[in-house]
């Protein structure tokens, strides 16, 4: 009998540096738009796309990284230092601001540089190279089965510039914009690097733009699909054999990007709120199950016991925010201890170690004084740590990673959350004390739900791009031409359908 470890499932599908749930999505992709192929266009259209999306599945899944540690290698032997320091920042943390102290624009420019040379490479690639190959060999294999006698049919599928001009010309499928990319070069960004004398600091907008652009490009997946998908969607249809084609990729991949980006967590946050159910991370769930069982031990609690022991503010909480000088939500730990007479100085002290220095002061933000203040399981510092390392794969306390603070925070209140959740979900079965055996039991059900939602989630991702979107692409072509044939391959130089 299969014993499935959820929580490490759960985690693996979460993780964004892991192959497996982009595979999985681009194995049904594959597997979907290559037999709706063959089912229009017989096997022209169903190799077409088994080409097409093998392609682009590995490239995805192991071209991207590829070309990231080519540009690495490359600043490397250009001298370029610095280049695992993640470029993010915000009030709590800025992990290139605070080690990086030489060097800082040139090494901004070029990992820019790098991520808009790499965009610019897919770009070319699935845009405009990969079509012309998959045409071409759709090509030499129809003359072939059709033999030498029958060269003459193969003509419309060699559309000169021109009468591909003229053809694609009749609508509006390309954005003149997304036609228009270009990418700066790497030289010109490190020369431009080198000439200008300004600092990280925020002193010039230019840096300032390139070193926010480099690393949502880097970290972001909406960025990176973005920033490549523009321009492979244009090069897609630039390239099409006639305008039926152009339309089909037009209404396929930009309709698709949903069904990458978001179709996954829209369904896990509709079921979570349909049931109640907490979306708080595996690992760091994980973390705070042991970490209350050890604090009860043995002991029962009645609900409201439960909940006192968990977090318990002061009366007096919102007096003494009031009296700390905020910029942010963010204060020097120094600010809060002379605000507050020292009287929580060894917890702050080590709340604020939560995460690095910034600028070699130690602060807090609100949140964190909010459980400086509380008394309670959910506010002791070192576990918060265990649980934030645990939900960011070790990224909040590496010093060069950079975990924004809204993931942070959001770790910190999922936590608040499943207690509360815990103390309804009892509440509402009748049971009047709460022990560790409860709450084992609890949290192996808020992780079940929370894996069997992002399950569904990803079934529902991969059966949008693999079927319900071929379905409709071919259905709007059909009502377009009225013919059912497979349009890369029909002769419509005599229809005079719109």
């Amino acid at each position: 009998m299969l014993n499935l470890n959820t929580t490490k499932a759960l985690s693996t599908l979460m993780n964004p540096d892991k192959i497996l749930p982009v595979a999985m999505i681009e194995v049904a992709c594959t597997g979907g738009r290559t037999y709706n192929g063959y089912k229009r266009g017989g096997k022209v259209e169903g190799r077409e796309r088994l080409r097409e999306e093998t392609t682009g599945a590995v490239f995805w899944l192991f071209g991207v990284k590829v070309l990231n540690k080519i540009g690495d290698i490359i600043g490397e032997k250009i001298g370029i230092k610095n280049l695992d320091v993640d470029l993010g920042k915000d009030e709590l943390r800025a992990p290139f601001l605070n080690n990086v102290k030489e060097g800082a624009n040139k090494t901004i420019a070029f990992k820019f540089a790098k991520v808009a040379g790499s965009a610019a490479i897919a770009t070319f690639f699935l845009g405009f190279v990969l079509p012309k190959i998959n045409h071409k060999i759709t090509e030499l294999s129809r003359s072939k089965e059709q033999g030498s006698a029958i060269q003459p049919s193969c003509d419309n599928l060699e559309l000169n510039n021109d009468e591909k001009n003229k053809q694609l010309s009749g609508q509006s499928l390309i954005l003149p914009s997304a036609m228009g990319l270009t990418y700066p070069s790497m030289d010109d960004f490190v020369n431009s690097a080198k000439q200008k004398n300004v600092t990280f600091k925020g002193n010039s907008p230019v840096i300032d733009f390139l070193s926010t652009a480099a690393y949502n490009l880097e970290n972001k997946t909406a960025w990176r699909l973005m920033s490549t998908d523009v321009g492979m969607i244009a090069g897609r249809v630039a390239n099409s054999r006639n305008k039926f084609e152009g339309f089909e990729f037009l209404f396929r991949d930009t309709t698709s990007i949903y069904f990458y980006l978001f179709a996954t967590p829209h369904v896990v946050s509709l079921l979570n709120k349909m049931t109640g159910n907490t979306p708080i991370h595996p690992d760091s769930l994980e973390v705070f199950k042991n970490h209350l069982v050890n604090s009860m031990g043995d002991e029962k609690y009645t609900l409201e016991e439960f909940k006192q022991n968990t977090k318990e503010a002061p009366a007096d909480l919102t007096n003494i925010l009031a009296k700390i000088k905020f910029k942010k939500d963010v204060v020097s730990l120094n600010e809060f201890n002379n605000a507050t007479a020292g009287l929580y100085k060894e917890k702050a002290l080590k709340m604020s170690q939560l995460q690095p220095k910034m600028l070699d002061e130690s602060i807090l933000s609100k949140q964190q004084i909010v459980d400086v203040l509380s008394k309670g399981w959910n506010t002791d510092p070192e576990f918060i740590k265990k649980a934030l390392d645990a939900g960011t794969y070790g990224a909040a306390s590496n010093p060069k990673k950079f975990v924004s603070r809204k993931v942070v925070e959001g770790i910190r209140d999922s936590v608040d959350k499943f207690t509360q959740n815990l103390v309804k979900y009892a509440s509402d079965k009748g049971i009047k004390e709460i022990d560790a055996k409860f709450v084992q039991s609890f949290a192996k059900r808020t992780t079940n739900m929370n894996f069997a939602f992002r399950v569904l989630g990803m079934i529902v991702s991969g059966f949008g791009i693999a079927f319900l979107i071929p379905k409709i692409q071919y259905k709007l072509t059909e009502l377009r031409t009225g013919s059912k044939e497979f349009p890369g391959t029909k002769d419509y130089s005599d229809d005079n359908k719109k």
